[in-house]
């Protein structure tokens, strides 16, 4: 993992990551966000997905959120519980769970936030690769970053920052499955 993580922080680094990321087939159904301990970015991915999807009446499509560092039934950080509330979303029922291979194998596209979260998923689950995508590939053009950072180790302003850019994503992600 940690040659692999390396190798596409290097490249990132200088300059030849792949800006334009590559985006799930707009077939897409069944969405697994994912993040290292399913407590601050991906549980807002799922809860912002649910919402546009309740919104829009959309119940062919299944959502779900996990970690792949998760300690299961731990429950959102309080940052990200007061940053999703202002967003008007509910966090304080949200439990962790850790990413098994069952939602691997449910799942159609699997969003992950960063470079870490990308290599821990594709080198621990065999078959993972092609359903796997950076959730950053729906970001705003003046979003610039291929990652969205873990704002764990952070601070309130860093993790509202953070569900903004996910918001926008969501958007975009809908956007794309409506197509």
């Amino acid at each position: 993992e940690r040659l692999v993580y390396l190798k596409l922080r290097i490249s990132d680094g200088l300059g030849f990551s792949n800006k334009t990321l590559r985006r799930a087939p707009t077939t897409a159904r069944r969405l697994v966000f994912v993040c290292f301990g399913n407590i601050i970015r991906s549980p807002m991915c799922e809860a912002l997905m649910q919402r546009e999807l309740d919104r829009l009446g959309r119940a062919e499509f299944t959502v779900a959120s996990a970690g792949l560092n998760a300690t299961p039934g731990r429950l959102a950080h309080p940052w990200a519980v007061t940053a999703a509330h202002e967003l008007g979303i509910p966090l304080e029922k949200h439990r962790a769970r850790l990413l098994t291979r069952e939602l691997i194998d449910q799942a159609d596209a699997i969003f992950v936030m960063d470079y870490q979260n990308q290599v821990q998923l594709i080198s621990r689950l065999d078959g993972a690769k092609d359903k796997v995508f950076m959730l950053a590939a729906y970001a705003t053009p003046e979003y610039r970053s291929v990652e969205i950072p873990d704002p764990y180790y952070q601070d309130q302003e860093r993790t509202r920052s953070c569900y903004h850019v996910i918001n926008n994503c969501i958007h975009n992600l809908m956007r794309d499955l409506e197509r």
